[in-house]
């Protein structure tokens, strides 16, 4: 048997090293041994070759959407978290909402394939997300499919009702935001008496965004505004999310005021924990919201938040166009985006002038450009280069 080692392997699989000891050291790189201070692998091993027995969890989803604190001190409350994986999980999370892809994915990784299921499912669809923001398709394809497994596997077990109630929102989520089809899923309503509450949060934000990809912009308001009437404490990670969401139906209804008003009781959060990631996967939605609202009172974040909003789309369309084979456009500038979003939304030039606060004259010339940019001449044509 030939052998490499664990950077080798590392480079390979697309993981890091210590991601690579760990599965050894958990006999989960089937043949692999220890050689003084290194371990050898066998030469097209992989994580999966050895079965996971998977078991009950004793564990959280996804903590820090599932956890209460007070903005300005998420640090405080990982540290407080006693368990030491639901802690690495968190840290994850962490990471990425606030931009830190590569962060989130190496913490992850070590957890793609552990035997409890509700870090499983965390940590895959962390690593799913995260990979987008980094450009690796791929990788976001194989936590994809992991969670595609464990949703479908989990389902099976009737026994657990928390457990189905984690696979359903994880699989909804999925199918819900990445057009990912998971096989076999009960509607995510029929869960969510089953979730703790900061996750009922999250799935309402799930059934708010299906009632925007429905066109059913009022009930989506409707569901956004009854849950955070309701709650009995503030879980700002998810309410972060479904008010994000909330901004976009009223988008849709055309009250920009509105959405405007909705969107600055984000900013508390958002911008004292910097958890700019959020931001970043609506921006196409939001149609020019962060830059009306962040680009002149925020520079420094909407700087960020640009630089995010380019790495994200990129990966992210890539994974929708391959799936949904149509084409979303990887062209634009988010500033271009948002306006031909509008635009293909029916927004008028001086609608979309005194939505954004910008010049009439500077609308109609992002619009040159962007119709210069993808060879159309008309909405309809902008139409197929743009989400539905």
């Amino acid at each position: 048997m030939e052998y490499e080692s664990a950077k080798q392997a590392a480079q390979r699989l697309g993981v890091t090293v210590r991601a690579v000891q760990k599965w050894a050291n958990e006999g989960r790189l089937k043949g692999a041994y220890r050689l003084g201070r290194e371990w050898l692998i066998p030469l097209n091993a992989f994580p999966s070759d050895k079965p996971i027995e998977e078991k009950p969890t004793a564990h959280q989803l996804m903590p820090l959407l599932t956890l209460s604190f007070v903005p300005g001190y998420c640090k405080e409350l990982i540290e407080s978290i006693e368990d030491s994986d639901d802690r690495a999980i968190a840290v994850a999370e962490y990471n990425y909402y606030k931009g830190r892809p590569q962060s989130a994915i190496e913490v992850a990784e070590l957890y793609l394939n552990h035997s409890d299921i509700a870090l499983s499912l965390s940590a895959n669809f962390i690593y799913s997300f995260a990979n987008l923001n980094s450009g690796k398709s791929q990788l976001a394809r194989l936590g994809l499919e992991n969670i595609s497994r464990l949703v479908n596997r989990t389902l099976k077990n009737e026994s657990d009702k928390k457990l189905r109630a984690y696979a359903v929102l994880i699989g909804c989520s999925v199918s819900t935001l990445l057009h990912q089809n998971v096989q076999d899923l009960p509607d995510i309503e029929s869960v969510v008496s089953d979730l703790p509450k900061g996750l009922k949060v999250f799935a309402a934000y799930i059934m708010v965004h299906n009632a925007y990809l429905n066109k059913e912009f009022g009930r989506g308001v409707g569901i956004a505004d009854g849950v955070l009437a309701i709650k009995d404490s503030d879980y700002p990670v998810p309410s972060l999310y479904l008010k994000l969401m909330k901004c976009v139906c009223l988008m849709n209804l055309k009250d920009s005021q509105g959405a405007k008003e909705a969107f600055n009781q984000i900013n508390r959060l958002a911008l004292s924990e910097k958890f700019y990631q959020p931001f970043v996967e609506h921006h196409g939605l939001l149609q020019g919201i962060v830059e009306a609202e962040i680009k002149k009172s925020h520079a420094e974040a909407y700087k960020e938040i640009v630089q995010m909003v380019k790495d994200f789309s990129k990966g992210w369309r890539t994974i929708h166009n391959e799936l949904t084979e149509s084409s979303v456009t990887v062209y634009l500038t988010t500033t271009e985006f948002a306006i031909a979003m509008l635009f293909n939304r029916n927004w008028s030039v001086k609608e979309i002038s005194s939505h954004m606060g910008i010049s009439p004259r500077m609308v109609k010339h992002h619009l040159s450009i962007i119709y210069e940019k993808l060879d159309v001449s008309n909405r309809e044509e902008l139409g197929r280069f743009l989400l539905k």
